[in-house]
């Protein structure tokens, strides 16, 4: 996997430490980029717009200025 999907792997995983569950995610414009090119690389489809869901939980936007996870 790639820094980014690591990265977002990693604080999802801070982020449910505590028993809860990530539900949503916000990501950043690069980070959709990355975790976009990494999909393709492994299925050889890009899912555009369409990128749903990510580790169990939904992609709300793919344009924020900074990653945030709903829990």
């Amino acid at each position: 996997m790639t820094e980014v999907v690591n990265e977002l792997k990693e604080k999802i995983d801070q982020a449910e430490a505590d028993g809860s569950q990530v539900t949503g995610i916000h990501l950043t414009a690069e980070m959709a980029k990355a975790i976009r090119w990494e999909l393709t690389q492994m299925y050889g489809s890009d899912p555009g717009e369409d990128l749903t869901l990510l580790f169990g939980a939904a992609v709300i936007s793919q344009d924020a200025d900074e990653l945030k996870l709903e829990t």
